[in-house]
């Protein structure tokens, strides 16, 4: 299929483009009242990722069941980065081979750093899909947070 991705209609609302003719016959998947918690498996970095992610997305109403899967595989990804990192910044990126006399032979660039790139990859592509990067989420327009208190205008 050529050009660009079709926007969801709950996108097209946030962004303020919600003209009749631009809106399309979509399924309603409904939104997630309680929040999943975090699967086990997931490091402390995933996990607060996952928190985060789906408190921001809960506000926008935008989180539902078929989503909430993506959520987890970006966080799973982010926590694996991080923690890659964290590991690399102990060994370093490179695996230096030297000889018996201390001449170096080979320099090579460890597998966890090419594994860190990739995580890291992974997760840009699927918070684009999220629209949680700072370019995706500049086009979605936040509603408006509605007053408690209706006098509160003339006070």
């Amino acid at each position: 299929m050529a050009g660009r991705k079709p926007t969801p209609n709950a996108l097209k609302k946030l962004k303020g483009t919600n003209q009749p003719a631009r809106m399309r016959d979509e399924p309603d998947f409904g939104t997630i009242v309680k929040v999943p918690p975090a699967p086990k498996y997931f490091n402390k970095y995933a996990k607060r990722e996952y928190k985060a992610v789906t408190a921001r997305l809960q506000t926008l109403n935008l989180l539902n069941d078929v989503n909430i899967a993506l959520i987890a595989a970006y966080a799973l990804e982010i926590g694996k980065y991080y923690e890659a990192e964290e590991k690399l910044s102990e060994v370093g990126r490179l695996d230096i081979a030297k000889d018996a006399d201390g001449n170096i032979l080979k320099i090579s660039r460890l597998p966890l750093d090419k594994m860190a790139s990739d995580y890291l990859a992974n997760a840009k592509m699927l918070a684009v899909e999220l629209g949680i990067t700072p370019s995706s989420s500049s086009r979605v327009k936040a509603p408006e947070k509605k007053q408690s208190n209706p006098l509160a205008d003339f006070l």
